[in-house]
């Protein structure tokens, strides 16, 4: 079986020594360093951060050829174990890559395992070399000196905390938890994490219709930092990074809970029922799945309602919440141009790659999904079902016996709930019509409120850096746009003012009259002039419907808690 021993010992070089030894059963052998990993949908090219490939075998070289940009073969003696060595450099802070430095080490196995081909399915077997002083955390089962995962599946799907750790115990319905995080410069909120997480657990589970979680034992594995928010879903766990300062305020402890409320119920939606076109992993490269909306689209509807009914947040905030999210994409154009299956099927090419005009060219399934989610749930709701149930019923039927599913399975799990709904789905899915949330909300005794805006509409978003003034952002088909402005523009000088900040620039405007700019763009200075529109809403805001009725307000209360009142 694969042995994989890891030597974090020099951890100010940031850089990771590996060596990989195993026994080859072929006289041509040939290995893979993954170009991503589950999870994450965008092909990462781990194998810019690799060098110094050297393969041994009975103490004589043997010389890797390149197949591709991430694979290797190698011509050897079938039975005689081989050697690889090799560095990977570890300075890339997220759940998706590795980092390492004096203070600790986060790692991602698909980021520096490479998969000898031939020997997936076997054990692998795992070792680390810390520096004095540091300890390990890590999901797979210890076996003699270090870890064995049962396969290369396991051992990718087992992310790696070390440093200095500190750990949180709880038990759920006798399944072990581990809370273990590095990182915080202050005291932890034990206490609050104590009753909190395992109230999170319970909520989650009670969701999925389980009285325990799928997980024997579940790692919660976190990294606290001075900027930065992720999370990442393991069969037994998850990796999260999460702003240290966030900690200090109520919001930021909700969007704590929501992410682990996220990741923790993706051990059913999205590892065990799985969209059948990733099973099993390609690690060589993209694998389209309609389904996303579905897998992160849905669970990210959920973890805000998960965090409501284990008492860890009011209504009245996940209102506000969902409000922010209803204002995100009301406010992304790209919502008229990217359908939410297209969001979907493109995800290793934009969503994960964002740029300036990102968001006038596409929307995220992961928003547009949630709120997907909301109104198949509301209208399961009136039929006298719930988006819970369906999700129950896919579970039973596809994620406990491990079968895929497909996009079709869905929308027949759906019609057998509510016969009238696929045809409303499939117009979500695939139309760029805007969703009909008002009529929806309404049902439930709520209205959605635009937020009137104080200034004319210029379709612009700007920035300041260095003193100087700068647009981030020009929205499609804005007066922006019809300016000529583009990303990257310094705005020097708003009818002859002077301009350093957005509120100089927006004193300057009036509907429907030119304002002269100033602009410095690639080093030459022009002029533009621009036509600002109508105020138009930044912001919408969810507040009960004063006008509703008992009976909506009944169905509201069954909606967000999931029972009667």
């Amino acid at each position: 079986m694969p042995l994989f021993i890891l030597d974090l010992s020099q951890p100010h070089g940031h850089r990771i020594g590996i060596t990989l030894r195993f026994v080859p059963q072929t006289p041509t052998q040939d290995m893979l360093l993954p170009a991503w990993t589950p999870g994450s949908y965008l092909e990462r090219e781990y194998v810019r951060h690799l060098d110094r490939l050297e393969v041994l075998q009975g103490g004589s070289a043997v010389t890797p050829r390149r197949l591709e940009r991430h694979r290797w073969r190698l011509a050897v003696t079938p039975g005689q174990e081989v050697e690889v060595r090799y560095g990977v450099l570890g300075v890339e802070r997220s759940v998706r890559t590795n980092w390492l430095d004096g203070d600790g080490a986060f790692l991602t196995a698909a980021a520096w395992a490479l998969l000898v081909e031939g020997q997936r399915w076997q054990p692998q077997r795992l070792q680390l070399l810390l520096p004095e002083g540091w300890q390990a955390a890590c999901s797979l089962p210890r076996e003699g000196p270090g870890y064995e995962a049962r396969d290369f599946d396991a051992l990718v799907d087992a992310p790696i905390g070390c440093g200095e750790l500190r750990q949180l115990t709880f038990d759920v319905a006798g399944h072990p938890h581990h809370w273990v995080w590095q990182g915080l410069t202050h005291p932890a909120p034990e206490g609050r994490w104590r009753q909190a997480l395992p109230a999170l657990a319970e909520a989650a589970c009670r969701l999925m219709g389980e009285t325990a979680p799928a997980a024997a034992v579940y790692h919660l594995l976190v990294r606290f930092c001075g900027e930065g928010y992720g999370g990442l879903e393991h069969d037994d766990g998850c990796a999260l990074l999460y702003s240290r300062r966030e900690l200090n305020h109520t919001d930021g402890q909700r969007r704590l809970y929501q992410l682990v409320a996220h990741e923790y119920l993706h051990q059913w939606n999205v590892r065990r029922l799985r969209p059948r076109e990733l099973q099993p992993y390609d690690y060589g490269g993209a694998t389209i799945v309609p389904t996303l909306w579905f897998a992160e689209g849905v669970t990210s509807y959920f973890d805000g309602l998960v965090v409501l009914r284990a008492g860890l947040c009011s209504e009245d905030e996940l209102l506000r919440d969902w409000s922010d999210d209803i204002s995100r994409y009301l406010t992304t154009p790209g919502r008229a141009v990217q359908t939410l299956e297209a969001s979907s099927e493109e995800a290793w090419v934009k969503l994960y790659r964002p740029d300036a005009h990102s968001a006038g060219h596409q929307i995220s399934y992961y928003l547009k999904g949630q709120l997907v989610a909301l109104l198949l749930d509301l209208h399961l709701l009136a039929a006298g079902d719930s988006l819970q149930g369906v999700l129950q019923r896919l579970w039973r039927q596809f994620g406990r016996c491990g079968r895929g599913y497909g996009q079709e399975d869905l929308f027949a799990v759906i019609g057998a709930a509510a016969p009238d709904l696929p045809g409303s789905l499939d117009r979500w899915l695939r139309s760029l019509d805007d969703l009909p949330l008002d009529g929806y909300l309404k049902s439930v005794g709520l209205e959605l409120l635009a937020e009137p805006a104080t200034t004319p509409s210029t379709g612009l978003r700007l920035e300041t850096a260095s003193g100087l003034l700068q647009v981030q952002r020009v929205d499609r088909a804005s007066p922006a746009e019809a300016a000529g402005l583009a990303p990257g523009d310094e705005l020097i000088a708003g009818d002859g003012e002077r301009l350093r900040t957005p509120d100089q620039l927006d004193a300057c405007l009036r509907q429907d009259q030119p304002v002269e700019l100033l602009i410095s763009r690639d080093g030459r200075v022009r002029t533009l002039h621009l036509t600002a529109a109508a105020p138009t809403p930044v912001r919408w805001r969810l507040a009960p419907d004063p006008s509703a009725g008992p009976a909506p307000c009944l169905l509201r209360h069954r909606w967000l808690h999931g029972r009667e009142p």
